[in-house]
């Protein structure tokens, strides 16, 4: 518990940093002076004249939202002053609207007529307008016509100034949403691709997996949401996928939560999570074909989206009262929750529709950045946490497999190595042969000498056998004082004569340590010799004559 606090405390240290370096690398002065439209606007809608109104709190006089196929008529009473700038521009922002912008009664722009006469979907964006270089003493006019039902009637209030300076401005606002999305793409990409990786080789990396799938789609949703990339890319197709991408962030937080809960009774969470998946595809499909338009279902997703996050409240109090919970598991539920209580806090205000910019909201422009990068942060904590803990199982599981296939007193391969390796010549077919060798006299010394000798004495002809034979075959302990080596591809004559080897090495040892026999029994049978898909009957000839060697080893001593 103490060490998911600290990794929690260490990623709200990080968000901090982070966020203040942006803003300190990042802050904007405008070049030229930026004229704000505020006040001064004549509305016309539905026959009904709205004097001296503030664009921004337009919905206090005509109501809450458009409807499709109103037309809005937007008259700047005041004629414009000039403002001294090398390019002049007009910014101004539309919702699922296409508009019409006039000057003393001529059309020097428009945009979204020929979707509107299609029926065809037209998205949320800024549109700039370059103004003549005359424009000065003229009264501005915009006429906007609804293509969708429920269309905010607020407006974001237009804007003058150099166009490079509008462009800073309007992307100043959301520098931090526009960095944390693009992190939160390319992250996600990277950690997908080395969570699946592990995912074909360990368990447990589902909640990897999910969890940067999240982060792409959270960064697709954030960079069209928060409008940062409008001068480049199409409104109709960023604000699609600024609805494909939100609708497909609720079934990803599902998942996660079921993988983070696998023993618990996930029913109603994996309905809901079906449920959502289902409803995120059928409008999509709806709306790429022009059925019905995706952002009609926005009120009901996020209305699903509360009731998730009352179910995610009831885990975390599952949670709490169930004390066994991991490091991995108390961090990405810690980041989980943030992340869902700034989503949520989105989804009220996108509810209550006061706000007709996020960049109007500084809580806003921070809040939902904040929770993602602190879910990244805990993501990634957690990748660290597995990682450790998957380094830790793999030390434990080769210390377990050296104990299992390893002598611990040699370290030759032990029997069960022997065996392995036996089996794989069988399934091959190839040819092969089999040395086999015993120690002569380990009794004696054990008996008279004691065990540390005869252990000794195991030790320095293991590693006699291994300097000699392991460049040319495998070698194991078979037993107590039984060695065998296999050999895939040698000759009799080079066999031989590193027996001979062998012998000599055996006779040096003799002279170095004199309490100990150094000397070892052998003999050897190639698979040709016998049954070679039966390894068994190999090794039974040469062990046969290696105890033929050792006869005729103790005849001879006992004739000395």
């Amino acid at each position: 518990m103490k060490k998911a606090l600290s990794f929690i405390g260490f990623a709200i240290g990080i968000l901090i940093i982070v966020i203040g370096s942006i803003i300190q690398l990042f802050n904007f002065t405008a070049e030229y002076p930026i004229i704000h439209l505020e006040k001064g606007w004549t509305v016309i809608y539905r026959n009904e004249q709205y004097i001296n109104t503030n664009l921004e709190h337009m919905s206090s006089q005509v109501g809450s939202a458009f409807s499709k196929g109103d037309t809005i008529t937007l008259n700047f009473e005041k004629p414009l002053n000039y403002v001294d700038v090398p390019f002049p521009y007009l910014l101004f922002k539309t919702q699922f609207c296409a508009y019409k912008l006039y000057l003393d009664g001529e059309l020097i722009s428009q945009s979204g007529t020929k979707e509107l006469d299609n029926n065809t979907f037209i998205g949320i964006t800024y549109n700039s307008v370059k103004l003549p270089y005359d424009y000065k003493g003229k009264k501005l006019s915009i006429k906007l016509f609804v293509n969708e039902n429920d269309t905010k009637a607020d407006v974001y209030t237009p804007i003058i100034g150099n166009y490079d300076d509008l462009y800073r401005y309007i992307m100043h606002k959301v520098l931090f949403s526009a960095f944390t999305a693009l992190f939160l793409i390319l992250f996600g990409i990277a950690f997908l691709n080395i969570s699946l990786l592990f995912y074909i080789k360990t368990s447990g990396v589902a909640p990897q997996v999910i969890s940067a799938m999240l982060c792409i789609v959270l960064g697709l949703w954030m960079i069209t949401a928060y409008n940062a990339f409008d001068f480049a890319v199409v409104s109709s197709v960023a604000t699609s996928i600024e609805y494909f991408s939100m609708y497909l962030i609720l079934p990803l937080l599902l998942l996660l939560l079921i993988s983070l809960h696998k023993r618990g009774n996930n029913t109603v969470v994996l309905f809901l999570a079906a449920a959502s998946f289902v409803f995120a595809l059928v409008f999509i499909f709806l709306h790429c074909f022009n059925i019905v338009h995706i952002n009609h279902f926005q009120k009901p997703y996020y209305l699903m989206s509360i009731f998730s996050f009352l179910i995610l409240i009831l885990y975390d109090i599952m949670d709490i009262s169930q004390k066994n919970r991991n490091s991995s598991h108390i961090t990405l539920m810690a980041g989980l929750n943030v992340l869902c209580v700034s989503l949520i806090s989105y989804a009220l205000i996108s509810l209550s529709s006061k706000l007709v910019d996020y960049r109007q909201n500084i809580i806003m422009r921070i809040l939902v950045p904040s929770g993602c990068l602190f879910f990244v942060i805990s993501h990634l904590l957690n990748h660290f946490i597995f990682m450790t803990r998957s380094f830790a199982q793999r030390k434990e599981y080769a210390s377990l497999t050296q104990i299992a296939y390893i002598d611990n007193l040699t370290g030759v391969p032990n029997r069960a190595s022997c065996d392995t390796k036996l089996d794989e010549l069988k399934k091959s077919g190839h040819d092969y042969c089999l040395l086999s060798l015993d120690l002569n006299g380990l009794k004696e010394v054990n008996d008279n000498a004691g065990h540390p000798a005869g252990d000794k004495l195991l030790k320095s002809f293991s590693k006699c056998l291994i300097d000699i034979f392991s460049s040319k075959g495998f070698c194991y302990r078979v037993g107590g004082d039984e060695f065998l080596v296999v050999f895939t591809d040698i000759t009799s004559t080079v066999l031989d004569a590193m027996l001979e080897e062998l012998d000599r090495e055996l006779l040096q040892l003799d002279k170095d340590d004199p309490e100990a026999n150094h000397s070892v029994s052998y003999g050897y049978a190639f698979s040709m010799e016998a049954d070679k898909t039966d390894p068994h009957s190999v090794f039974m000839l040469a062990d046969s004559r290696m105890y033929e060697y050792k006869r005729k080893y103790y005849s001879h001593l006992s004739t000395r």
